[in-house]
């Protein structure tokens, strides 16, 4: 499975670098970033019908670059039984219920109206 994951990896960056390019190189309506790399090179590498070539290439590897993240995304998140945040945090309680006849601590009993804890009781008394 270790091999699978690396060798989808390889083929994910391998597509990423080349979508890269092939955006790059192709004319845009303005000439945007085609003019960086001179005026008449998409036409120079692949012919008058350069357009229809490199459109064809990018869906291609368009495609190809959602399929194998699908895969490395089901492939990764099959191998773990639990969330990041539960491994990191372990697992986590409720505190247990008071008595319906207990106070909270800190509190005295037949005391009318306590200050909440941590609250000076500045009331003058």
């Amino acid at each position: 499975m270790v091999i699978l994951r690396s060798v989808l990896l390889a083929v994910e960056a391998l597509c990423c670098l080349l979508l890269i390019a092939l955006v790059l190189i192709q004319k845009s309506k303005s000439e945007g970033l085609g003019l960086a790399f001179g005026t008449g090179m998409g036409e120079t590498l692949f012919g008058s019908r350069a357009g229809n070539v490199l459109t064809k290439a990018t869906v291609v590897l368009t495609i190809l670059f959602l399929a194998n993240t699908l895969l490395l995304a089901v492939i990764i998140a099959g191998q773990r039984d639990s969330s990041l945040i539960e491994q990191s945090a372990g697992p986590i309680t409720a505190p247990a219920p008071a008595a319906p006849g207990e106070l909270p601590p800190g509190v005295e009993p037949g005391a009318a109206n306590p200050a909440p804890l941590g609250i000076p009781d500045d009331t003058g008394q």
